[in-house]
C-alpha cells in the first residue's frame, strides 16, 4: 500500500520539489496502489521528462551517418597501461582538492564558493540516475531486487551512492580520488547510511579485489578514462558480476576528429584538468560478447553534450548465467 511518505519522497527524488499541496498527495496515493506504480506515474509525467529532457533526445543534431572512423589505442602494454591509470589518479586528485562537487558535475552551481546554496540540490540529483537504472531494469524484465549487493564505480562524493543504498542491501563506492572519498564517507554518516563502504581504486587492476556483485553501476565516470582504462575498467567491472547480475553504465563511443595514441598523449603534460575520452562502439560490444554479457538496452543520451559531434550511450547489461 502506498503511503503518503512514499508520494512526498517521489516529488523530492523525481521532480526535486514539495508537493503543491496534501490533495494532490492523497490523490496520487490513491491512484497508485503500490511504490513501482507510483514510480512509473512519476517517470511518465510531463514534468519529470520536461525537467530532464529526455523528450528531446530524438530532436538534437547527431553525427552524420557517413561520419569518418577514429584512430584510437587500445592494445598497451600493462606498464604503460600504469601509466595511464597513474595520469588520471592525479587530475582526479587535484580535482578532489580543489574543485570536487564541480568535478562531479560541472555545473557553476557546484563550485565551492557556491556550496553552501546548492549542496542539497547537488545531492538530490542523484536519485534520478538511481530511478532511470531502476526503470530500465524493469522495462527489460529483470528488475532489481532489494536484497543486491552493488559496485558503484567513480562514486565521486557519494551524490547517487546514498539514493543506491536506499534500495539495495549494500553499496561498494570504488573512486581515485581520495579527496572526493573523504566527502562520500562524511555524507554517508551525516545520512547515516550503514551499508555503505568505500574503497580506494589504488591501482587498474583492483576491481577483482573487491568480490562479486548483483549490480555494478556507473555514470559520467568512464569518459575521464584513456580509452585503454575505460576498457580494463569495464571488463573488470563485469568480471565481478554474478551469474544473471546486471550492469547500467554511460559510456563515450564516438567523437569526429577523436584520436588516440597512447605515446602522443603520455609525452602531454596534464596533472590538473579534467579529460574527455571515448571507447568505439565496436570494442564496447565485443567486450560485452567476450565477457559473457547480453545486452538488454542502450540508448542515446546527452552526458557528455556537442550532440553535432559526440555520440554516448548508455547500456544495461545481462551477465549470463552459467549452463
Amino acid at each position: 500500500m502506498t503511503t503518503r511518505e512514499d508520494v512526498v519522497n517521489a516529488y523530492r527524488m523525481l521532480l526535486g520539489r514539495e508537493p503543491e499541496d496534501e490533495a494532490v498527495v492523497e490523490r496520487l496515493r490513491s491512484a497508485s496502489p503500490d511504490v513501482k506504480s507510483l514510480r512509473e506515474r512519476f517517470l511518465a509525467s510531463t514534468e519529470f521528462q520536461q525537467r530532464y529532457r529526455l523528450h528531446m533526445a530524438s530532436r538534437v543534431p547527431r553525427p552524420p551517418r557517413n561520419s569518418p572512423p577514429m584512430a584510437v589505442d587500445l592494445d598497451v602494454p600493462a606498464p604503460k597501461l600504469a601509466r595511464l591509470f597513474a595520469k588520471t589518479g592525479k587530475q582526479w586528485l587535484h580535482l578532489g582538492e580543489t574543485e570536487p562537487h564541480w568535478s562531479v558535475l560541472t555545473h557553476e552551481a557546484f563550485r565551492q564558493e557556491r556550496l553552501g546554496d546548492t549542496r542539497e540540490a547537488f545531492y538530490r540529483s542523484g536519485a534520478t540516475d538511481v530511478a532511470a537504472m531502476m526503470a530500465a531494469a524493469e522495462r527489460s524484465g529483470v528488475p532489481m531486487h532489494a536484497d543486491c549487493r552493488v559496485l558503484e564505480l567513480g562514486c565521486g562524493v557519494g551524490r547517487i551512492t546514498a539514493h543506491m543504498a536506499r534500495v539495495a542491501r549494500e553499496v561498494v563506492g570504488v573512486d581515485i580520488s581520495p579527496a572526493h572519498l573523504q566527502l562520500a564517507r562524511a555524507y554517508a554518516e551525516e545520512q547515516r547510511l550503514r551499508n555503505v563502504r568505500f574503497e580506494l581504486l589504488r591501482s587498474v587492476d583492483a576491481l577483482p579485489t573487491l568480490g562479486s556483485f548483483d549490480v555494478v553501476f556507473t555514470v559520467i565516470v568512464l569518459q575521464h578514462n584513456p580509452p585503454p582504462v575505460m576498457a580494463r575498467l569495464l571488463r573488470d567491472m563485469l568480471s565481478v558480476l554474478r551469474p544473471g547480475g546486471l550492469a547500467y553504465f554511460q559510456v563515450p563511443t564516438y567523437r569526429i576528429g577523436y584520436r588516440f595514441r597512447i605515446d602522443d598523449y603520455l609525452a602531454q603534460e596534464n596533472e590538473t584538468e579534467m579529460e574527455m575520452h571515448v571507447l568505439p562502439q565496436a570494442a564496447l560490444f565485443e567486450l560485452l560478447r567476450a565477457s559473457g554479457c547480453r545486452l538488454l538496452e542502450l540508448r542515446e543520451d546527452d552526458a557528455i553534450g556537442q550532440p553535432e559531434v559526440s555520440i554516448s550511450n548508455t547500456l544495461l547489461v545481462q551477465k549470463q548465467t552459467r549452463a
